[in-house]
């Protein structure tokens, strides 16, 4: 128990060295970032260059299993959360004090569905669309900043940012491997 709470005094200390770097300048830019309606384009762009890439049909066959591998992303997160209960940063008395707070959010913390869901989609794309564009590994940029805009307005703690990358990559080889037997092996 003493190195599980030793762990998360890191985890907040860490978290309130990352969150104190930020600005009135740069808070504009991070809370656009963190709303996943503007990351609309994004995804349309994706399905573009597998249309492109793989044709209308396994374009469209993949586009469906990611968008269900989301879902479940998203399922699997809100379960882990109700059954972890941590309190996000800006809920946290012992610290958010320290922090300047620039959303509410009452739900809880571990694991990021951000974190989680972004780097599923990512993964996936990655896997399906690297034979085709050399420079696919671009796309970790979008998870790599929505998770870190968590992290920015003390939604979440680096670690629930972590174990949602973790788990949006066991989430996405899960999924990846449905699309291999299904899409393009047939």
């Amino acid at each position: 128990m003493e190195i599980l709470n030793t762990l998360i005094n890191y985890d907040k200390q860490l978290l309130l060295f990352l969150h104190s770097k930020g600005s009135l300048t740069w808070d504009t830019f991070w809370l656009f970032i963190t709303n996943p309606p503007h990351w609309i384009p994004l995804f349309f762009v994706i399905y573009f260059l597998g249309y492109k890439a793989l044709g209308v049909k396994k374009a469209s066959i993949i586009m469906v299993i990611t968008a269900l591998n989301a879902a479940t992303a998203l399922i699997i997160v809100n379960i882990i959360k109700n059954a972890v209960q941590r309190i996000r940063p800006i809920n946290d008395v012992s610290i958010n004090n320290t922090i300047r707070v620039l959303i509410e959010q009452n739900d809880f913390s571990f694991v990021s569905g951000h974190s989680t869901v972004s780097f599923t989609v990512a993964f996936i794309s990655f896997w399906v669309l690297k034979k085709h564009y050399k420079f696919m590994f671009i796309i970790f940029l979008f998870p790599l900043l929505f998770a870190y805009s968590r992290i920015y307005l003390a939604a979440h703690f680096p670690i629930d940012i972590v174990f949602g990358m973790f788990l949006g990559y066991i989430i996405a080889l899960v999924f990846y491997k449905i699309i291999q037997k299904f899409v393009f092996q047939k």
